[in-house]
């Protein structure tokens, strides 16, 4: 069984753009290591992530996270256990998602939490489709 935490944050206003496109290169690089999927998105001064993996390497990252001091305000969308993945692999972006698996996977990943999730989902899409509109 996998497991899912997704969330929102807001960025430290002294992150610059370098930072965000290094963090990007990192995070996409350490989770695919980690065997995690899901998806990192960069923009207007938030980030969107969804992380899908085993369940201890998620909310011990999880816990990683929230310490960054690149980002405060963090919004938890998505605590769970899921039986499948909606991603199949780790995508990050700074403002856009630079591939089209991305946009796709996305979809599914909300019409997995339409179904699963009703009680949230609505606040979910709201939050997703702010990112999702730039693409």
């Amino acid at each position: 069984m996998r497991y899912t935490i997704s969330y929102v944050s807001t960025s430290n206003p002294n992150v610059s753009d370098i930072d965000i496109t290094q963090l990007m290169d990192y995070v996409k690089t350490q989770n695919c290591l980690l065997n995690i999927t899901g998806i990192l998105i960069y923009s207007d001064g938030n980030f969107l992530q969804v992380l899908e993996g085993a369940k201890e390497v998620i909310t011990t990252l999880f816990e990683k996270i929230k310490k960054d001091p690149r980002h405060y305000n963090i919004i938890k969308m998505l605590d769970k256990e899921i039986s499948d993945t909606s991603f199949s692999d780790y995508h990050s972006s700074f403002t856009v998602i630079s591939d089209h698996d991305g946009p796709i996977e996305l979809q599914k990943f909300l019409k997995k939490e339409k179904l699963s999730n009703p009680e949230h989902f609505k606040s979910i899409q709201y939050l997703i489709q702010k990112f999702m509109k730039l693409l």
